[in-house]
């Protein structure tokens, strides 16, 4: 009797052993997903930063901005397609300038590899009312390597973007962006990475407007079916010396904190 007992308790411990750990690795794939800007995964994105300090700006000033951004799979004949759409608006910031900003329009087509998925597209710009008056588009090539170790995202996305059209009275919007992929799910929906950093380079005034580093923790938690990835960063801009197109040193954003919410749509 007692045999029977210590079996069937055994039996049991084995059973919720397995479905924790099938949970687990499943809130794994799906956080490793999330964090992976080639998965073809529906989401919906609110993203609020807040800068608390800049260089060549005034003791005290800081700025706050909230984005909306939207991840849409699809299909085109026989290839598979990421949409992506960001619209950023100014809360706060040093000069009292706030509002919409120009709207990023983002589109690949993304190929499966046996190491992971590389995408070729087109990323644009549609200047809105407080943007910077500037029609832009040019190529976006990314790739993200996920066959190294459970869990873990690296990789590299380039974005460029080149004035086609707009206000001939500002400088011409002529900058490219480098961001790293690095992100790490360990389970249990945490994740640790670098989060969305971009090192950006002004073609047109031939410098570096950012060089950023930054870490970025964040949680997978499920509200009923629906999963949302809460996550929160800390970025420091090693970009001290920007100069504006009047030649004197630009107010450059220099710590933020950005903290956000990233609902999932994996079954759409």
């Amino acid at each position: 009797m007692e045999n029977s007992s210590i079996k069937k308790s055994v039996l049991s411990l084995a059973c919720v052993l397995a479905l924790s750990t099938s949970f687990m690795y499943a809130d794994t794939d799906l956080a490793q997903q999330a964090n992976d800007p080639t998965a073809p995964l529906m989401a919906v994105q609110l993203i609020d930063g807040y800068t608390s300090d800049f260089y060549n700006g005034l003791e005290g000033e800081n700025a706050n901005s909230i984005s909306f951004r939207a991840a849409y799979p699809y299909k085109w004949g026989e290839t598979n397609h990421i949409a992506r759409v960001t619209l950023p608006v100014v809360t706060d910031s040093p000069t009292g300038d706030t509002g919409i900003q120009d709207m990023t329009l983002f589109d690949m087509g993304v190929f499966a590899t046996s190491w992971g998925r590389y995408g070729v597209g087109l990323v644009g710009s549609i200047p809105l009312a407080d943007g910077n008056e500037q029609w832009s588009v040019g190529p976006a090539f990314g790739f993200v390597n996920n066959t190294l170790s459970k869990g873990l995202n690296i990789g590299l996305f380039n974005q460029n973007l080149f004035r086609v059209a707009g206000n001939d009275d500002r400088p011409d919007t002529k900058i490219s962006s480098l961001q790293p992929i690095l992100n790490y799910s360990m389970g249990g929906g945490w994740n640790i990475g670098t989060g969305d950093i971009q090192y950006i380079y002004d073609w047109e005034s031939s410098q570096w407007a950012s060089l950023p580093v930054g870490l970025q923790v964040g949680k997978l938690h499920k509200f009923g079916k629906l999963p949302v990835v809460f996550s929160l960063q800390y970025v420091y801009n090693f970009a001290d010396e920007v100069t504006a197109s009047n030649g004197f040193l630009a107010p450059t954003p220099k710590t933020n904190i950005t903290f956000t919410a990233k609902f999932l749509f994996p079954t759409f």
